[in-house]
Order: C-alpha cells, then sequence, then structure tokens
C-alpha cells in the first residue's frame, strides 16, 4: 500500500508540518472485509479542554476508501472545568492542499450523544446522518465536537472537553500503526463555537477557511472504528 505525504503549513515562519494520509491499512479480514482503526490509545493523558464547544480533528492519518464507520471510542476519566458530562458529535473531514496550507472541510455530520465521566474507555456509534458516509478516496480523517448539533451544525447544547489531552502531541505510531502518528489539531474559535455545517472549513493560521487550529499538534484519547469494505 502506498503511503501519500500531504503538508500542513501554518504562517508567521511555523514550519510545515508533515500529513501522512494512509492509502491503505490491511488488518484482521471480517466475512471477507478488513477492520481498520485510526486515531490515537484510549489510556489517560494529562488533562482535557476547558473550551467549550470545541472543534478537533485527527491529522495523523486517514481512513482508507471504503471504510464503513462503524463506532467513535474516547476515554474521559478526568475532569479539568468540573463538568462530569457533555457532549460528542463525531464529525467526517475531507481534506485537500491549497497553495501553502492543507484544507479541512466538513463532509459528514455524525449522530450526538451526552456522554459521562468514567474510568475506563467508551464508545458511541459512529452514524453519519448528513452528508458523506463512506470516504470516496485516501484523503478523508474524522474528529469530532464537544457539542449537539442540529441538521446544519448549528451547536444546540455545548460542554467543555469529554476526552483526555496530551499537550503537545504524543511520539510514537497512531491507532492505525505504521505510517501514522498521534497528531490531532483544535479549533482556536470559542465565542461563538464553530458551526460544523457541510462545507465548513478548518486550516493552519493564514489559510482561507471558515476557522483556524490551534498550533502545535496535541494527542487526544480517541479512534475510530470501521470495516472497509473490499471488492
Amino acid at each position: 500500500m502506498k503511503l501519500t505525504d500531504v503538508k500542513l503549513c501554518a504562517a508567521m515562519a511555523v514550519p510545515c508540518l508533515a500529513l501522512f494520509s494512509l492509502a491503505g491499512f490491511e488488518p484482521r479480514a471480517l466475512a471477507g472485509n478488513a477492520t481498520n482503526t485510526q486515531g490515537s490509545s484510549l489510556t489517560h493523558r494529562s488533562e482535557v479542554d476547558e473550551w467549550t464547544g470545541q472543534v478537533n480533528v485527527y491529522v495523523g492519518g486517514a481512513l482508507p476508501v471504503g471504510t464503513n464507520l462503524a463506532a467513535f471510542q474516547y476515554l474521559f476519566d478526568l475532569t479539568d472545568a468540573g463538568n462530569t458530562t457533555g457532549y460528542i458529535t463525531p464529525l467526517l473531514f475531507e481534506y485537500h492542499s491549497v497553495e501553502a496550507f492543507t484544507i479541512f472541510t466538513v463532509v459528514g455530520i455524525g449522530k450526538g450523544f451526552e456522554v459521562k465521566l468514567r474510568s475506563v474507555p467508551q464508545q458511541i456509534p459512529f452514524e453519519v446522518i448528513e452528508g458523506t458516509r463512506v470516504p470516496t478516496s485516501g484523503n478523508f480523517t474524522f474528529g469530532y465536537i464537544n457539542a449537539m448539533v442540529d441538521s446544519s451544525g448549528v451547536p444546540l447544547l455545548t460542554s467543555p472537553g469529554t476526552v483526555d489531552v496530551d499537550n503537545p502531541t504524543d511520539g510514537g505510531l497512531g491507532a492505525g500503526g505504521v505510517g501514522t502518528r498521534n497528531d490531532w489539531l483544535a479549533s482556536n474559535s470559542f465565542s461563538p463555537t464553530p458551526i460544523v455545517g457541510l462545507g465548513t472549513t478548518f486550516g493552519a493560521p493564514g489559510a482561507n477557511t471558515d476557522y483556524t487550529f490551534f498550533l502545535p499538534y496535541r494527542t487526544y484519547s480517541a479512534q475510530v472504528f470501521g470495516i472497509v469494505v473490499t471488492p
């Protein structure tokens, strides 16, 4: 399988950062198809976000073409803002290069859930209810917003962070194995909370997007699991 190297560059002399796109990954077969996990390990990390309604995007790897998303898995075992419950709405992104930047566009909005503080990893269905449901190229990744949103991506209920995070990023391989990393980016817009309707764009500072990211990379204890349908 071939790995594609995409560049994410920030303005103001911040150097380019490599985003490795996993064009294919073949773990154990399941009824003739393959399972795939992308993201970072569900391990205890140093903190959780205190800002409400933040959008977090996994940029350390990509979803293989044909991935039928099944579950969003995460660890929420501590709180820095005092909340013991919160909200997670999974999102599907497609990314592409525009000049010196990589632009992440919302192409799928998942069903949102209220989640609770627990000492063990949890999972919720990754059920896309608006937009693209299955990646059609090697330039798809996932993320989430700490909010419940309507079909237009407008936040209805928001919460502080609900997933453990290390800031800056952790080293080592991502959950997808060889060619993946533990790199995530977080939105830096909080007032108002980002709207994540289909077509909404995110990018590094200086990019011509609806919202921008904080730099540098960080690592969230979250991952997506899916089944890759093979011909």
